[in-house]
């Protein structure tokens, strides 16, 4: 059934995928501007910021196939409405309609921890994120074959059929994974005084502040890699996207296989902190190299920081949640990691214009630092179930 998740996961993110390379010209030729386009992914991570706790606790009392059906339905309405938008506030409503359904990779990971030892987590969560990385692969790339003057919407078409699909496939073959009981009873909303108190200090506090620093160094770099290769050694789009896919395509290699083999050795907490050791050396390298050979190598020597950085840090947020919690925990790192793709994209611009083109990287390679170093000091041995 494992199969079944990776192949919903990753036509979900293929069907997003699709979208990316298309949405910002689709937008201005609604009149945006710039800068009213880059709102476009904040308003997607704001939703995603406030539901994907609000969604994995329902999915702690409903079960995961109600959320993960819902949030495949809910991806097909947010690219019809795209693709049937004549105005560009319905641009928007379909980007927060997107990330308010967006709970597809914290609910498939706590399907995992369902049905998976706790030992065997990491590994089976990082084929889940090799399901999402390939997906950023494949669908960017159709997207921009899709892309055509004359049927601007066929994108979006093509994105909601491969999302109907998904729905169908998933509605036939993927199985509750929860046991009947124990289901939480535990509030919706996640940001009561009651629930953060319930959070602060815990070992799952301290992974969601580590997400939180992974996603916005990450954030910081991915927003503004493009023009730093475009100032620095004059690359186009084409060279950009090139060294986009070569990204991709290590994280797909390490957390498919890599990932299982290095937490079998090492553990989660160890795994971890290596790939956040990696990533940050990665990063500081690329924001103060002055030659193109350099950045790329250290850009795949970031991908295989994230591989091995993601699936460890999903699996410590599983190991440490109680059965009840596990869609709601893992929940939380999702809503950490959605409000760091606002802030970083936020903190990188000023950075990017007024200090230097490299600088939002060694910004980034500052913030994983700071979460090794963390991770190292706070993280405790995580129980055996």
């Amino acid at each position: 059934m494992l199969v079944t998740v990776w192949l919903t996961l990753f036509l979900d993110l293929a069907g997003f995928g699709i979208i990316l390379p298309v949405l910002p010209y689709y937008a201005e030729s609604f009149g945006a501007s710039p800068s009213t386009v880059a709102l476009l992914a904040t308003v997607f991570s704001a939703a995603q910021f406030v539901m994907s706790p609000v969604l994995g606790r329902l999915s702690d009392r409903v079960g995961r196939r109600p959320v993960m059906l819902g949030s495949i339905a809910v991806a097909v309405a947010a690219m019809i409405l795209l693709a049937l938008a004549t105005h560009l506030w319905m641009v928007f409503a379909a980007r927060i309609v997107s990330g308010m359904g967006k709970a597809n990779v914290s609910t498939a990971n706590a399907y995992v921890a369902d049905r998976v030892p706790p030992e065997e987590r990491a590994r089976y969560m990082g084929i889940m994120g090799s399901a999402i990385g390939s997906g950023f692969v494949v669908g960017p790339a159709i997207g921009g074959l899709l892309s055509t003057p004359d049927w601007p919407q066929l994108p979006f078409v093509v994105a909601a059929a491969l999302s109907a699909t998904n729905w169908l496939m998933a509605f036939v073959w993927l199985p509750e994974s929860r046991a009947a009981e124990p289901r939480t009873q535990g509030p919706l909303f996640p940001f009561r005084p009651s629930e953060l108190r319930r959070v602060a200090g815990t070992q799952v506090g301290w992974l969601v502040l580590l997400a939180f620093l992974y996603y916005t160094a990450f954030s910081a770099m991915e927003s503004t890699l493009a023009l730093s290769v475009e100032v620095r050694f004059g690359w186009t789009a084409r060279q950009t996207g090139i060294l986009f896919t070569g990204i991709g395509v290590v994280v797909v290699v390490v957390q498919g296989v890599l990932v299982g083999r290095a937490v079998r050795r090492f553990g989660e907490k160890a795994t971890l902190i290596l790939g956040f050791a990696l990533l940050a050396l990665a990063l500081f390298v690329a924001g103060a190299t002055g030659k193109w050979q350099v950045l790329s190598a250290a850009a795949l020597a970031m991908a295989a920081g994230n591989g091995l950085s993601l699936p460890s840090l999903n699996a410590l947020v599983s190991r440490n949640s109680p059965p009840a919690e596990q869609g709601y925990n893992l929940g939380l790192s999702q809503s950490g990691a959605a409000l760091a793709r606002m802030l970083g994209p936020v903190a990188a611009g000023p950075l990017f214009e007024r200090l230097g083109p490299g600088v939002p990287m060694i910004f980034g390679a500052g913030a994983v630092a700071i979460g090794a170093v963390l991770a190292l000091v706070v993280l405790q041995r995580p129980p055996s179930s």
